[in-house]
């Protein structure tokens, strides 16, 4: 399932894995490709799928996920990735899922977001007042934890947080419209495929001279995102492949455990940090995965 009229990184690592695994589309398995601008939209078009009695759903977001899990309890539901898969009620634990839905999580814990402002305030040393935007939809329980471990690295840091809930890019651009230039120092996005496309948050955070934190090497890499310091999310895409491969070999959701991303990548674009004077310390250039000149 997917968005919009781009293919998104994981989407093309999953199909890349699968082909890899011997899969060929139109011969030994059918992908179909949904994609939905609301969540009503993608209800009624999954609900249109699942009568037609598909073998496994493959989610690329929790959002996604949240849907899917509405519509069956019986077939097989592979997210890549998910927040917080247990607090969004998805697995009973990650070790031992116990329902119809498996597959990657985009962190390890909600303590990454807290370590995701820590390299943003290494890449950006003078960070002070940053706003922070957040899926307002997102369960409960996941967002005040999110929130609640993100406060506490603000205050160590000695960061001021402004916590916005958001339900679009556009809301968050919206929003930012009325914040006065020069009053922030940087734009923190508690990423999840609301904020899929940052193109023109990223124009609306350099007209205030702020620092944008992206949430994928996309992001930084084509659309003004500062930095970004996540999994490859394509990666996670390819690994799902492994998750759908086992599912149509027989084995169950409940026996496949999720599957934590074991290397963040820090990625950073010097012409951003350019256009809004930003000079980023030399050994934080040096530790960095990637640099877009």
């Amino acid at each position: 399932m997917g968005q919009g009229d781009r293919v998104i990184p994981q989407v093309r690592g999953l199909h890349d894995g699968l082909e890899e695994a011997g899969y060929v589309n139109g011969k030994n398995i059918n992908i179909q490709d949904i994609r939905a601008e609301s969540a009503r939209e993608l209800h009624g078009l999954l609900s249109d799928a699942v009568r037609q009695e598909v073998d496994v759903i493959v989610a690329t977001s929790a959002k996604e996920a949240a849907v899917a899990k509405q519509i069956t309890r019986k077939i097989p539901i592979i997210f890549v990735p998910s927040i917080d898969p247990v607090g969004m009620g998805f697995v009973k634990s990650r070790a031992h899922p116990d329902s119809n839905l498996t597959g990657l999580s985009f962190t390890r814990g909600i303590e990454d977001n807290g370590k995701q402002l820590m390299v943003f305030k290494q890449v950006v040393p003078t960070l002070r007042r940053v706003i922070t935007f957040h899926d307002g939809q997102i369960a409960a329980k996941t967002s005040s934890n999110v929130l609640a471990a993100l406060n506490r690295v603000a205050q160590n840091l000695q960061i001021h947080v402004t916590l916005h809930p958001a339900s679009s890019s556009a809301d968050a651009v919206r929003f930012l419209d009325r914040v006065p230039r020069n009053a922030i120092d940087g734009v923190f996005v508690i990423c999840n495929a609301t904020f899929r496309r940052l193109g023109r948050l990223a124009e609306r955070a350099a007209e205030k001279s702020a620092s944008l934190f992206g949430c994928t090497t996309t992001q930084v890499a084509d659309e003004g995102a500062l930095m970004t310091y996540t999994p490859d999310i394509y990666y996670l895409g390819y690994r799902g492949a492994w998750y759908v491969d086992r599912i149509l070999k027989g084995a169950k959701p409940h026996e496949l455990p999720v599957e934590a991303p074991t290397k963040f990548e820090l990625v950073i674009n010097l012409k951003t940090a350019r256009k809004i004077g930003v000079t980023i310390p030399p050994e934080v250039l040096i530790l960095a995965d990637r640099v877009f000149q």
